[in-house]
């Protein structure tokens, strides 16, 4: 049971109507998530159009955001996020042997170097806030112009960002 619960649509502010609208449309209800995020209202406001920056724009491709997203995940042991990002991996088109084979992607013939690459960066910016390797930063540039290493780095942090979120107030997974 989450720590505070999900503002229904009928007691939401009435700025946040037409989010829940599109949200519900899109998710066939409002996500947990944002229903407790509209507490604040104008976070709520402000994240989504930042979400939707870090996730649809850009250069890098879909599949390879989703990756470096539910790999985040994973290794937070986000439930919440890991369902959500495991559907929409697959749409953005990793496979079932990319999802099962995350965590051991170093060893794994399932992903290319750009991949593994991307995988890697994620779960050192996860697990430590101390300066990335040389090595690392090599690997990236290798596959990533600045912009992207950029908007890479964006989905990682926005990743941790909801994990935390999620995990801190026990939100009940809700899709995936």
């Amino acid at each position: 049971m989450a720590v505070v619960n999900p503002i229904p649509k009928e007691k939401a502010a009435k700025e946040l109507k037409s989010i829940y609208e599109q949200l519900s449309e899109k998710f066939g209800r409002m996500p947990n998530f944002f229903a407790i995020m509209a507490h604040r209202p104008d976070a709520l406001k402000h994240f989504l159009p930042f979400y939707a920056s870090v996730m649809a724009a850009g250069t890098i491709e879909a599949k390879h955001k989703e990756l470096a997203y539910l790999k985040v995940s994973r290794l937070n042991g986000c439930e919440y996020e890991t369902r959500a990002h495991a559907v929409a991996a697959k749409k953005a088109g990793l496979t079932d042997e990319q999802i099962r084979e995350m965590d051991s992607f170093h060893r794994s013939h399932a992903f290319d170097e750009k991949e593994k690459s991307i995988l890697l960066y994620a779960e050192r910016m996860t697990r430590g806030a101390a300066p990335m390797r040389e090595r690392t930063l090599q690997e990236m540039r290798k596959h990533l112009s600045e912009d992207q290493i950029v908007e890479l780095t964006l989905v990682v942090a926005t990743a941790n960002f909801s994990n935390r979120f999620n995990d801190a107030l026990q939100v009940e997974p809700d899709l995936g």
